[in-house]
């Protein structure tokens, strides 16, 4: 979980004026394409001054071959795409491997596949 360090805020009823704050972002349902170095999730946006408030999704891809985060949230009508730099780029794509050497590991320690693990693709 991420705490947003200045959240978005939506208005808490149609035609009003008081507003939410929607400071926790949660990513989920991620995907990871080791082969081509890149990673897709869903997020989910929430308020914890107003938990009843109905929760925000959006999306996240990361592609280190073009070296581009985009982030997109169409119910608050936010896109951005993001040129990394050659550090995060590496970091991300480092990320990418590590998680899934990490599964893969996870899976043939706890016996759930019965094999030998491998780094890499």
């Amino acid at each position: 979980m991420i705490t947003l360090t200045t959240p978005p805020e939506v208005l808490a009823v149609l035609g009003g004026t008081t507003k939410v704050a929607y400071e926790k972002m949660v990513l989920t349902s991620i995907a990871f394409n080791t082969p081509g170095l890149s990673s897709n999730c869903t997020f989910t946006l929430t308020s914890t001054s107003a938990p009843e408030m109905q929760p925000i999704k959006g999306n996240l891809q990361i592609d280190t071959g073009t070296a581009r985060l985009t982030l997109e949230c169409e119910s608050l009508n936010f896109f951005r795409k993001v040129a990394l730099t050659g550090p995060q780029n590496s970091a991300m794509q480092t990320i990418i491997r590590d998680a899934q050497d990490a599964i893969e590991s996870g899976l043939v320690s706890l016996g759930l596949i019965d094999g030998t693990q491998q780094t890499g693709t």
